[in-house]
């Protein structure tokens, strides 16, 4: 037969339930009184039954010690400390992947057959970027850097979206 074993804890205002099923059968032992439960892997088990006036007893038990708690109460949170709390496009930038999860670098062709390097969906300060860039590619002039406010975005003279690419993946 079915039983079905529950463990209860009562506060003032809360009441929980914690319980399981499992095929079992029971077993009285008339010099102790306690009740052995057998359960269908034949290992004896001894439950005790608890008055009411024990668990209420335990009731306060549990509203007098402090609970353990691993976040802070919000009076103590300041915004500084919030992820993203930080005041976000002066001296900072974000470089959006695509929603394959690639760069937004690429190369594009002019009329009179003039490659050029773009980096787009940046978010924050293109400037920094460039500046941060600049420093990553010392090999490539820096009046080849062009930024685009408009559009925020950073146009390079040259093929260099292997380069910029393999920057931007490793460094940032």
């Amino acid at each position: 037969m079915f039983k079905k074993a529950l463990t209860s804890f009562q506060r003032p205002s809360t009441h929980i339930l914690r319980g399981s099923f499992r095929l079992q059968s029971t077993v009285s032992d008339a010099s102790t009184g306690a009740k052995t439960m057998t359960s269908e892997d034949s290992s004896p088990k001894n439950y005790e039954t608890l008055s009411q006036e024990e668990v209420m007893n335990s009731g306060s038990l549990l509203d007098s010690h402090q609970s353990f708690t691993v976040f802070p109460s919000i009076e103590n949170v300041k915004p500084e400390e919030l992820v993203g709390g930080a005041s976000f496009g002066f001296k900072t930038y974000f470089v959006e992947r695509s929603s394959t999860g690639n760069l937004p670098v690429y190369s594009e062709y002019k009329r009179n057959g003039k490659v050029v390097t773009e980096i787009r969906k940046i978010q924050g300060d293109p400037i920094q970027l460039r500046n941060d860039l600049q420093e990553r590619l010392p090999h490539i002039s820096k009046k080849a850097f062009k930024v685009i406010m408009q559009s925020k975005k950073i146009v390079i003279e040259g093929d260099a979206v292997r380069d910029v690419k393999h920057v931007l993946s490793t460094t940032f």
